[in-house]
């Protein structure tokens, strides 16, 4: 099992979102998946670092039995719908405005950066 674990409810956030709702009560503190699995017999391993994850999966994939990767990811990175319509966009704008209006400013910037970086460029 590859888990990717981004501390927070992110589809229920995104939704909130694009419904022009600041997200609330969506972050989580999560544990360590990985200790979890150990602890239950499985073998568990956490990845911190995107260098870390190449050896993390050959590992988990040479072990016989069950195994669990817990991939800590960027809570900030946005689940991307395939298609996005204009009431999405007008939501998601009318929810970043209410952000930055209670301000957040901050957020909204740090949640930029983190999905600029991995928008696909043509």
């Amino acid at each position: 099992v590859v888990l990717f674990n981004n501390s927070s409810l992110g589809m229920v956030e995104l939704e909130m979102l694009v419904a022009g709702l600041p997200s609330y009560g969506t972050t989580n503190k999560n544990p360590d998946f990985a200790a979890v699995a150990r602890a239950c017999g499985a073998y568990g391993v956490r990845v911190e670092k995107p260098k870390q994850l190449a050896g993390a999966l050959k590992d988990a994939f040479r072990h016989k039995g069950p195994a669990l990767v817990d991939v800590v990811t960027d809570p900030n990175a946005l689940s991307i719908p395939p298609k996005i319509s204009a009431e999405m966009v007008t939501g998601f704008a009318l929810s970043a405005s209410k952000i930055v209006l209670d301000g957040g400013v901050g957020r909204m910037v740090q949640m930029a950066r983190s999905n600029l970086r991995n928008m696909p460029r043509p």
